[in-house]
């Protein structure tokens, strides 16, 4: 069935109504028209199934038949990710959100391919968002994560109060990621994934993160591209921990 987002304010007893933007995708682009049955989500955990009552490109009332609360899971599966360059971000949030991940925090590290700054970095996060947003429709999640700003990588060390945080590495003291998660206690609430650029994090960055309290992990003798790590950092957490 096909999903689209409705902001919470567009609830309104038992119907709701589509945005602007979501109303001309489910009319223009799905070809929806009155009659047919949609499901709908608030990003925050609420979804509804119902029927399209009238619609047009501007605006698509949707009655509900039925509704449901999503619950967050436990533990929060949270990653932090160095800046990756031209489509491969996008990437990136896509398979994170697809994978399970409650929260993605950018960060500007020293060994990056590109600099950004001010309002660059501002329209990349929004579109990082709204990629994040599609993922969701796409996969079933009815909670869409959030896209922190993009911080330096010592301001993404400091702001972390996780009980858990993973720095994926190749300096030799990382332990395989097996072994690190087998050891978790069993009542873990939250889990930090850091990954970073091409070439890994660079040995200053590498010591302050373990100065910090992350466990440097291994992720086998291969080395991975940045979304290869991210695939499969995300999808050994997520078999393991839920």
């Amino acid at each position: 069935m096909d999903r689209f987002f409705v902001a919470k304010a567009s609830w309104v007893n038992s119907k709701v109504l589509l945005s602007l933007e979501e109303s001309h995708h489910c009319v223009r682009v799905m070809r929806k028209s009155a009659g047919d049955r949609i499901e709908v989500f608030d990003g925050a955990g609420r979804w509804a199934r119902g029927v399209i009552a009238e619609g047009s490109d501007r605006e698509v009332t949707v009655m509900i038949e039925e509704e449901g609360t999503t619950q967050k899971k436990k533990p929060s599966l949270l990653m932090a990710i160095a800046v990756a360059k031209g489509k491969t971000m996008e990437l990136v949030i896509q398979k994170s959100v697809e994978l399970g991940v409650d929260r993605i925090q950018p960060l500007l590290t020293e060994n990056m391919a590109i600099h950004w700054s001010g309002e660059v970095l501002k329209g990349k996060q929004e579109k990082w968002r709204r990629v994040a947003m599609e993922a969701c429709k796409q996969c079933g999640q009815n909670i869409v994560p959030e896209v922190c700003p993009v911080v330096a990588f010592e301001d993404g060390l400091e702001a972390g109060g996780e009980e858990v945080r993973f720095l994926a590495s190749l300096d030799q003291r990382a332990r395989p990621l097996r072994c690190e998660v087998e050891e978790l206690p069993a009542d873990l609430h939250s889990v930090e994934l850091f990954i970073g650029p091409e070439g890994d994090f660079s040995p200053s960055e590498t010591e302050q993160a373990i100065r910090s309290g992350l466990r440097p992990v291994s992720f086998g003798s291969r080395v991975l591209r940045v979304e290869t790590a991210v695939i499969y950092g995300l999808s050994v957490l997520g078999y393991e921990l839920h």
